[in-house]
Parts: C-alpha cells; structure tokens; sequence
C-alpha cells in the first residue's frame, strides 16, 4: 500500500466514530490542498500523511531495499558493556526515512504564506512522532535461554501506534495566528499561539510536538463542499454511549431510525474422518442505529 494510502486508511480507522472520520480525504489530486480550510482537521491529515511516508520509507530502509539506506556493516555501531554481555546494533532507518519525507512533502509548500506554515509545522509533527516512538529492543543469546549475550537494536513503532498517538496531538491542538500579521508585510513571519482576547499580547511559538491549526473546525453534520464536509446522514451510531460515536452527538440532533437486522451463518462446524464438514445454522439478530 502507498504510504499517502497507508495514512488515509489509519485516519479513517483512528477517527471512526468522529463527525469527521477522514471520508473523502485523499480521492483528489495529493499535491495540491488535502483539505480546503486550515483547521485542526487538515493539521492531523498533513501530520498522519507526513508519519505515513517516513515511516513507510523507514520500514524500507530497515529492510535493505532502498539504495544507500540500510544496516551495512560500516554503518553499525556496537559497544559492550565492561563484562563483555551487552551489545547493541542498529542503524538510523528512522533519520532517513524523515529527511526523504521532508524533501518529498515540504517541497509542495511554496507559497511562504500562513498556510504554507501551518503545513510545514504539522509534517514535521508527524515526522518527528515516527521518531519520538523508536524503541529499543533486545534478545538473549546463550545455552538454555541465558542471556550470555544480549543483542539490541532500534525498532521502529507499529504506524498504528504513530497514528494514535497523534490522535492525541490532534485533540489538543493549537489555534495559531501570523506573526507579524501580513498586512506588515514584515520579513520572517511565523505562528504564535492565538490569544483568545484581543488585547491579550503575542502568544508563545507552539511547540514541536503541537499540531496547530489557523481556522475553528465546521460542525460537519451536513454536507459542505467548501469546508470538505460529507456530513452525518445515514452514519451508523452508538445509541448508548456518550462519546462522539454516540447517536446524540453524531446525529447532531436531527434523530436516529432503527433499522433491525437479520443473519443467518454457518457456526459450530465440525470435521468427520473422513472427509466431510458439517455445521449448525446460527441466525444473529441485532438493531443498528443510523442518523437521519
């Protein structure tokens, strides 16, 4: 799979009971725009697609199949601890992976304008949680399962545990603003975090592990075009819970129908000697809940 693909399906996945759910992202044209509007929406598709790509080519280079990336033997490093048992080996799979991702992403933010910014800040986000979530792993070697000699290496997070960790960055992501403004037409502009009162002063840098967005996010219970909404109509809710896969917030009040579901499957199947299968009739029936 791609690794624009890859990020796309993980954000569906991560945010599927969410209003948005990342329907729609990644069926247009991957250089321009991923989403129309600046929000805390687009931070987390540029951020996912970023991680998606340094981690795919991570995972290529930790293979060996990529030129001039891998773990050669002039590459390695190894150190022992004093008493010999302890050796460590690894290569900088996840380094390569985030420069090539940033030569190959950043270079469609030409514009230099707040957006531009806001796209930059974010990629790196996603590249540097690739790397943040590197862990060491080791292995015994020794008769009987000693441990005579220990072997470590750096190994690389599942993408699924990048994409959920910046499911968190993108819940407590930052609302920026140009800095200074571009009517100055100053040079070096740069994001500070917006004050929520006017007279408040200029907000602090975000951090680099901040996703950061420039506009508030549209409710998306109905279809927008302009803002990349799908809406809600006819999504399968939770009529139980509470959270944002629940009926009351997904339906955005309009209401939910109940549709009742019958399904008939083969279960308990059992093999004869010899040679035949037999199996019982089982029939689920079960209510789903979809908004209007």
């Amino acid at each position: 799979m791609l690794p624009d693909r890859m990020a796309y399906a993980e954000c569906r996945a991560q945010l599927a009971g969410s209003r948005w759910n990342c329907s729609g992202v990644g069926e247009g044209n991957i250089y321009g725009h991923v989403m129309p509007l600046a929000t805390k929406e687009a931070a987390f598709t540029y951020a996912i697609t970023s991680a998606g790509v340094t981690h795919a080519l991570s995972t290529a280079c930790a293979k060996g199949d990529l030129p001039g990336c891998g773990c050669k033997a002039q590459n390695r490093r190894r150190t022992m601890n004093p008493d010999g048992q302890f050796q460590w080996g690894g290569c900088a799979e996840a380094a390569y992976g985030a420069r090539f991702a940033r030569r190959f992403l950043d270079a469609r933010e030409l514009e230099a304008d707040a957006r531009s910014l806001m796209n930059l800040h974010n990629n790196r986000v996603g590249r540097k949680m690739v790397k943040m979530l590197v862990k060491r792993e080791c292995k015994c070697h020794g008769v009987s399962g000693s441990c005579a000699l220990k072997t470590c290496w750096r190994a690389l997070p599942s993408f699924k545990a990048v994409a959920a960790a910046l499911r968190e960055r993108y819940a407590r992501a930052k609302q920026v603003t140009p800095h200074p403004p571009p009517a100055t037409h100053a040079p070096q502009t740069h994001l500070v975090i917006k004050r929520s009162k006017p007279n408040a002063g200029i907000g602090r840098p975000p951090r680099k592990s901040e996703l950061v967005y420039l506009e508030p996010s549209p409710m998306y219970c109905e279809p927008d075009p302009e803002s990349g909404a799908l809406g809600t109509h006819g999504r399968i809710c939770n009529r139980t819970s509470k959270g944002d896969e629940g009926c009351e917030s997904l339906c955005c009040g309009r209401g939910y129908n109940t549709v009742h579901t019958v399904e008939v499957n083969s279960c308990r199947c059992r093999f004869h000697w010899c040679c035949s299968v037999t199996c019982d009739t089982c029939v689920t029936r079960a209510d789903r809940h979809v908004c209007k």
